[in-house]
């Protein structure tokens, strides 16, 4: 209760008391001044009490309700939101070897860890029967020859028929082209690589059976990286080629910033997303398969009024923040609605309510009621 009341009910209790002690009887005008004497003074020693009061307290006795809080005062600065998804790295050129048709490894030329490049022989297959095919064909192949070599002497000499010299002619090329042939399936008995790189898995022994779409090699070209990630369709229209992404690598403690170099058009029907890639260039300690958190910028206000997005509060109604207006000597709380935009971890972006200028609370803003005498803890 504050003392002005007391101070108002003290005085009646002390009239009352006056009276009561005249119980009605009749008095001379001197009795009158002495008693109203009496009451005076004990008036006046209340009202000094009450002084000695409020001087221990303070403040009225209202500093029980005065709360510390922190302030910062409203400024504009560049806002930006991001989509945060996860991904992993990827070589841009990774790829298996396998053999173009079945057989039996009887040499493996490599070992992991070596470099190869395009074309280079990485295993053979048995191939002694074609082998055999081929001997065979190419004596075939010289017989023909030199029966045509011949027959074109003669046919020049006008010895002969021309049905002759056509068919011995036929007969060399079409033994030429059975050759080239064998010759070129001969090639598919050895396993070549289809990059230059770095053979990162050897998966075949010597004895062993193989077929085409077996893998046996697995050659990675690390000259050239990238990090894959799969967008939701609902952020569509948020990612674009040329977006800048920081890519954080947890496993190695590493972050750079780079920019989105691929974004598909198409959508997955399985899983409703579509890929994204940024090419990465100069990291040595990354590996193929490695975890990576992509934040990927899409929205950017660089002149934008933001709070601290702990500092919002909300509720089933409206969204509103305090503010310390200055009312004499004393900060007061004061409730603002306000509309939000975008908003990140840690700030959030204020389309309106809140002006350049005007002291937010930023701590202590619990349990604050409209008007409550506030304390500043701080002045940024």
């Amino acid at each position: 209760m504050k003392f002005n009341n007391i101070k108002s009910i003290a005085l009646i209790a002390l009239v009352i008391v006056a009276f009561s002690a005249c119980g009605g009887k009749k008095s001379s005008a001197d009795e009158k001044k002495a008693e109203l004497e009496k009451v005076r003074k004990e008036i006046s020693a209340l009202q000094l009490k009450e002084k000695e009061l409020i001087t221990a307290i303070g403040d009225n006795g209202e500093n029980k309700n005065i709360k510390l809080v922190e302030i910062e005062t409203i400024a504009t600065s560049e806002f930006t939101s991001d989509l945060k998804v996860e991904g992993n790295i990827d070589a841009d050129q990774s790829t298996i070897a396998t053999a173009k048709m079945p057989g039996t490894v009887i040499a493996v030329n490599t070992d992991v860890g070596n470099n190869v490049i395009k074309g280079q022989v990485l295993a053979q297959l048995d191939n002694s029967s074609a082998l055999k095919g081929k001997l065979e064909l190419e004596q075939q192949v010289a017989f023909s020859k030199t029966v045509f070599e011949k027959q074109e002497r003669l046919w020049k000499k006008g010895i002969g028929t021309e049905i002759q010299y056509l068919s011995a002619k036929n007969q060399k090329d079409a033994l030429e082209k059975s050759l080239n042939t064998l010759n070129q399936n001969l090639e598919m008995f050895n396993i070549k690589s289809p990059i230059t790189g770095t053979v990162e898995a050897v998966d075949v022994k010597v004895g062993q059976a193989t077929a085409p779409g077996i893998p046996i090699f697995k050659v990675v070209n690390m000259s050239s990286i990238k990090v894959v990630a799969n967008i939701s369709e609902s952020n569509a229209g948020k990612v674009s080629i040329g977006d800048v992404v920081k890519i954080e690598f947890p496993d190695i403690n590493k972050t750079i910033t780079t920019r989105i170099t691929f974004a598909s058009n198409f959508i997955d029907q399985l899983n409703r997303t579509f890929k994204i890639e940024a090419k990465l260039a100069g990291l040595n300690d990354v590996k193929p398969n490695m975890v990576a958190k992509l934040s990927i910028v899409d929205y950017v206000n660089k002149k934008a009024i933001v709070v601290p997005a702990n500092a919002v509060q909300r509720t089933e109604n409206e969204t509103y923040i305090m503010v310390a207006k200055q009312d004499k000597n004393n900060y007061v709380a004061e409730k603002r609605t306000i509309v939000i935009g975008k908003s990140n971890q840690e700030l959030a972006e204020v389309l309106s309510g809140l002006t350049i200028g005007e002291t937010i609370i930023v701590n202590g803003f619990q349990e604050l009621t409209n008007g409550q005498i506030v304390k500043l803890s701080n002045n940024k």
